[in-house]
């Protein structure tokens, strides 16, 4: 017979799984949405390559051409220019945002496989979860918490308060990175962050804002802070997920804005990294050795 203390923690894990179970069905319904919402791109890439086919047949600036589509025979494509580039740097800004839409979308279809792949599994263990089972309650109690699904409680510790300034990490050429904790951090951080210094925030998705303290980082600086700003977000989980990469100065506050909400001007560059908890580890013991 199963002593209250077992019985309360047969409950408490199955109320867990229940509430996981809820979690990856949201996370899917998002993603399929986010899938559906997408526009047909492939125009893009036909208009990249009708440019570069007929550039040498193009004189002169214009604003928009009009070009045969060989998908459909006898109608003609228009095609938007910008006036202070050339036909072929025209026909390669179509070709990047179709790349870059193309990459999106990828990474959203590989999140999706992902979840559907975890939501499988996490119906699994429903169905063979026993209550009654001791040592399963156990075993599955132990993978609940190493997966974030059901915390543990501390009812006495030594640990001092979290301290007010955002997450610092340095990078391993020395750089401070840092994170926002919750919007008003957000807003704070980037508010008040030098014009000259780069920003990253995940793509389409909920997340920290991130500040790399230089105004000309490395290539490994931007591919770590990147797996920086996707571990400290929505798709943490995800296998790859889109961060956007862009200046300072090419944020704005919109007036009356909710906190942290920011808009930007111009081109934002894409990295594309998988969170890797081992590297946010590594540099979070860089930590330790802040001059400031």
């Amino acid at each position: 017979m199963s002593t209250p203390t077992e019985l309360a923690d047969a409950t408490l894990v199955s109320q867990a799984i229940e509430r996981q179970l809820f979690r990856t069905r949201k996370q899917i319904d998002a993603l399929k949405r986010a899938i559906d919402r997408v526009e047909d791109f492939s125009d893009l890439q036909v208009k990249g390559t009708l440019l570069k086919t007929y550039a040498s047949q193009i004189d002169g600036h214009h604003n928009y051409v009009e070009l045969p589509d060989y998908r459909q025979p006898g109608q003609q494509l228009t095609i938007q220019l910008d006036v202070s580039k050339s036909i072929m740097a025209n026909a390669e800004e179509y070709f990047h945002q179709y790349r870059k839409h193309k990459r999106g979308l990828d990474t959203v279809e590989a999140n999706l496989a992902q979840a559907q792949k975890t939501l499988t599994q996490q119906l699994a263990r429903q169905t063979n979860f026993n209550p009654l089972d001791v040592s399963q309650v156990t075993k599955v109690k132990q993978q609940l918490i190493a997966e974030g699904a059901l915390k543990t409680k501390v009812l006495h510790s030594s640990k001092l308060p979290e301290p007010a300034h955002p997450r610092r990490f340095y990078t391993t050429d020395h750089v401070l990175v840092e994170i926002g904790k919750n919007s008003d951090q957000n807003d704070h951080l980037t508010l008040t962050a030098r014009k000259d210094y780069y920003w990253m925030h995940v793509s389409e998705l909920a997340g920290s804002h991130v500040v790399i303290h230089s105004n000309h980082p490395s290539q490994q600086t931007l591919q770590e802070a990147a797996v920086l700003t996707a571990y400290y977000s929505k798709g943490r989980k995800y296998p790859r997920v889109p961060v956007d990469v862009l200046k300072v100065s090419q944020l704005h506050k919109p007036k009356g804005a909710k906190s942290g909400l920011v808009t930007f001007s111009g081109k934002a560059a894409t990295i594309t990294v998988r969170p890797d908890a081992e590297l946010v580890r590594q540099l979070r013991e860089e930590e330790n050795h802040d001059p400031h």
